[in-house]
């Protein structure tokens, strides 16, 4: 009889060990309220959580907070996600030459899929009620080019943040990064309405 509770005892440990370590927790950080992009994030900003602990997620250890107060958020910060290395960086990610345009986009205008940040895509012109493709006052990027108010083939961008779909117009604010020659033109056709957005494959 003895035995036999010592056995049951060491299993119920044993048991007991093992719960203890599939279920263990981490301190990590998160977002204490929403940061836009390109903001500077301060300590007011973050705040902890406590999470079990999962090779499939990757977010900042709490002992870390110190580090990411300072850097600056590369996407949109929502209140209550966990941080990750990819939401931070020392900079804004614009270098000299470059612009921020944003997209108001509809159904239809970029792939069902939907975008996020960091991705590369085309910026392209088409047609308007009257069947032909909106013209700009200026010159694209790299991809493609005209001049004195040609049709704009497409400008090359990187998407930069992805806005919440507005549930009464249905549009959806895309912000893309594009070349300074570009932003101009890129804006104008936006405001057109007359713009669809490419999803190009990793790596173009």
């Amino acid at each position: 009889m003895i035995i036999s509770v010592l056995v049951v005892l060491v299993g119920g440990l044993i048991a007991f060990a093992g719960t203890q370590l599939l279920t263990q927790h981490a301190k990590v950080l998160a977002v204490a309220k929403d940061v836009p992009v390109g903001a500077r994030i301060t300590d007011d900003d973050l705040t902890t959580a406590s999470v079990v602990k999962d090779a499939n997620l990757s977010p900042i250890p709490a002992s870390d907070r110190s580090e990411v107060v300072g850097q600056v958020a590369q996407v949109a910060l929502v209140k209550g996600t966990l941080l990750t290395r990819a939401q931070v960086g020392p900079s804004s990610g614009f270098t000299a030459g470059q612009q921020l345009v944003a997209l108001p986009l509809k159904p239809g205008q970029f792939p069902g899929r939907g975008l996020v940040a960091g991705q590369k895509v085309l910026i392209v012109a088409t047609p308007g009620d009257n069947g032909a493709a909106p013209t700009t006052g200026g010159s694209t990027g790299s991809g493609g080019s005209t001049s004195g108010g040609g049709t704009t083939p497409g400008v090359d961008g990187t998407v930069v943040d992805v806005g919440v779909r507005d549930p009464a117009t249905q549009v959806t604010v895309v912000d893309v990064k594009v070349a300074a020659a570009d932003g101009v033109p890129v804006a104008r056709l936006a405001s057109t309405g007359n713009i669809a957005v490419i999803l190009l494959p990793a790596g173009r």
